[in-house]
C-alpha cells in the first residue's frame, strides 16, 4: 500500500485542541454561527424544508460554481461555473489536483515551509518531491532562478501556497507571471493553494493564479477567509478543462457529491462575502497590532520570522527555545493554552500563531505564552 507521512499539524492539533482553554493556533478567522451571520449581514439562512436529501448536484450546484466563478474573475479574465470544481474542503480539491496529475516517475517542487498536505501527497502517489525553500533574503518569497534550476524533464507540477502557511507571505502578480509563464513554457501544471486568500491586511491583493495561467489550478475553501471551517466546502478553479476533467473522475472514488445542505450554506454566505470580509479583515488587522506590540515588548524573547502581509497566521521564533514540539505540549498541558510547533513545518525553534482568533483568545494566549516561557527557561 501507498506510505503515507503522519500529518504533523493535524495529529498535534487533534490530541490537544479539545481539552486546551485557549487555541491561539486556530488557523481560520474565528468562526461564526448562523446566528452571528445573521447579526452581520442582516439576511437569515432559509433552507427549502421539502427538498429531499439526494446525492444533490454532483460537482457542485451551479448557482454556487457560478458565485465562485464570479470571485476568481477579473476585466480581462471571465470564468464561469465549467471552470469550477466543488470539493470537500480545500484539503480534498488540494488531494484531487495531486491524484489527477502525478505519479510514480514524476517530479513535483514544492515550497517549504507549507502545509504538509502540499509535500506529502505527491509523495504518497509515488513522485519524487524537491523543496524549494523560502528564505529571509528573498523575503520568503518563491526565487525563481533557484525554481529554473530546479525543473527537471520530468517535472510535472508546481506546488505554491499564496498567503503562505505558516508564513503570511504573499507572491506578488509580477512574481505569479513569471512563475506562470516559465511552467506553461515547458508545458508543467502549477496548482496554487489560494485557501488564506483574499485575507490581504498588510499588502495589495495580487491577482489570483486562476486569473493569470491557462493551465494551473487554484484551491479555496470556506475556512479561513469565511469563518466556515464547519462547513465543508472547497473548490479547484482553472482554466485548464482537461485538469478539471480528470479531478473530477477522481473525485468519484472519495467523495461523489458534497452535502447540499453545506452547499446551500456557502452560497449563503459567499453572497454576503463582502460584508464577513470586512469583519474578519479588521479581526486580522487588530490581532496583528496586538503580536507587534506583544514581541516589541518581549525584549527580544519573542519575534517573527516574518511579518505577515496576508492570511490570518503567522510564524514567531522563541528565542533560546530549540525544541518548540516540546514547549507546545508543556504550553497544552500546563497552561492549557495551544500553539502549533514550528516543527510541524520544518522550522524547530518557532511556534505558529492564529491571528484570525476571536482578540480575548489570542491575547490571553500570549499572556501564558509569556508566563510559560519565563518559567520553561529557569528549568
Amino acid at each position: 500500500m501507498p506510505f503515507q507521512e503522519d500529518f504533523a499539524v493535524e495529529r498535534f492539533m487533534d490530541e490537544y485542541e479539545e481539552t486546551v482553554e485557549f487555541n491561539a493556533a486556530e488557523s481560520c478567522c474565528h468562526s461564526l454561527s448562523l446566528n452571528q451571520l445573521f447579526e452581520l449581514t442582516g439576511e437569515k439562512f432559509e433552507f427549502d424544508y421539502s427538498k429531499r436529501f439526494t446525492y444533490g448536484s454532483i460537482q457542485g450546484t451551479p448557482a454556487l460554481r457560478s458565485l465562485i466563478a464570479q470571485m476568481y474573475s477579473n476585466s480581462d479574465v471571465k470564468l464561469t461555473k465549467e471552470n469550477v470544481l466543488i470539493t470537500n474542503g480545500a484539503i480534498a480539491a488540494n488531494f484531487l489536483v495531486h491524484y489527477a496529475l502525478v505519479g510514480p516517475g514524476d517530479h513535483v517542487i514544492c515550497l517549504a515551509p507549507t502545509y504538509q498536505q502540499l509535500s506529502s501527497v505527491p509523495r504518497m502517489f509515488g513522485a519524487e518531491v524537491d523543496l524549494l525553500h523560502l528564505k529571509a533574503t528573498d523575503a520568503f518569497l518563491p526565487n525563481l532562478n533557484e525554481l529554473v534550476a530546479m525543473i527537471k524533464h520530468n517535472t510535472k507540477l508546481i506546488v505554491l501556497n499564496s498567503p503562505n502557511n505558516p508564513l503570511g507571505s504573499v507572491v506578488p502578480t509580477q512574481l505569479l507571471r513569471q512563475i506562470a509563464a516559465v511552467a506553461e513554457e515547458k508545458g508543467i501544471v502549477v496548482l496554487c493553494d489560494e485557501v488564506y486568500s483574499p485575507l490581504f491586511h498588510s499588502c495589495q491583493q495580487p491577482k489570483s493564479f486562476a486569473q493569470i495561467s491557462t493551465l494551473g489550478a487554484v484551491t479555496g475553501s470556506m475556512s479561513k477567509a469565511y469563518s466556515a471551517a464547519g462547513i465543508r466546502i472547497g473548490w479547484i478553479v482553472s482554466q485548464n478543462a482537461q485538469l478539471l476533467k480528470q479531478a473530477a473522475s477522481r473525485r468519484d472514488y472519495n467523495t461523489i457529491s458534497v452535502s447540499m445542505v453545506d452547499d446551500a450554506i456557502t452560497r449563503y454566505i459567499l453572497s454576503h462575502r463582502d460584508a464577513i470580509l470586512k469583519r474578519n479583515l479588521a479581526l486580522c488587522n487588530e490581532n496583528l497590532s496586538i503580536m507587534r506590540t506583544f514581541i516589541a515588548n518581549s525584549n527580544r524573547k519573542f519575534s517573527f520570522v516574518h511579518e505577515p502581509q496576508g492570511g490570518s497566521v503567522c510564524l514567531i521564533y522563541i528565542n533560546g527555545v530549540q525544541d518548540t514540539d516540546s514547549f507546545a505540549r508543556t504550553l497544552a498541558e500546563k497552561y492549557k493554552v495551544l500553539f502549533s510547533p514550528g516543527e510541524c513545518f520544518g522550522v524547530p525553534g518557532t511556534l505558529r500563531v492564529g491571528l484570525g482568533n476571536s482578540t480575548h483568545e489570542l491575547t490571553e494566549g500570549l499572556r501564558l505564552l509569556r508566563a510559560a516561557y519565563d518559567e520553561y527557561i529557569d528549568i
